[in-house]
């Protein structure tokens, strides 16, 4: 009698085991789309700047989102649609990389790093920055809502 006891115990042990562990794997599956999903949206922001598409820039930010530089100032969401519908942003080149993602349920924070080739109303803005931004799910779809981006200075 105690070992049938025992062994249900066990039994039953391994079974809730192998049932959370199933449940770990599908939820890093489900943080894996998600982060495919967030690196893609990063993509098509930086397409949408490269090639001045304001539709396709206005999609990925949300209504309410703030970059800011690492000098302190502000760019609105209305600021930066306006300046690339006026050509005051142009991107000759700008490449993603060292990305990384963490996803907590309906937000998420991508960092990585940029390096462009730009001018801002004839000023070279060129350079590597690694920026920060934090994404929000709603209405079931992501949008970045906050930025942060800062150079990388070279090291003398």
């Amino acid at each position: 009698m105690k070992r049938i006891l025992a062994f249900s115990l066990v039994a039953s042990l391994a079974s809730g085991w192998v049932c959370a562990s199933r449940a770990l794997s599908a939820d890093q599956q489900a943080d894996t789309a998600v982060q495919d999903t967030l690196v893609q949206i990063e993509h098509q922001w930086t397409d949408a700047a490269v090639k001045g598409d304001v539709a396709a820039f206005s999609r990925c930010i949300a209504d309410d989102w703030i970059l800011t530089y690492s000098d302190g100032s502000l760019v609105t969401k209305p600021m930066a649609l306006a300046d690339l519908k006026e050509g005051a942003l142009r991107i000759e080149s700008y490449r993603l990389d060292d990305i990384s993602v963490r996803v907590y349920g309906d937000a998420a924070i991508v960092i990585g790093m940029i390096t462009e080739r730009s001018k801002f109303r004839e000023k070279d803005t060129s350079g590597k920055r690694r920026f920060t931004d934090v994404f929000v799910k709603r209405d079931g779809r992501w949008q970045v809502v906050a930025s942060h981006e800062c150079d990388i200075l070279e090291k003398k």
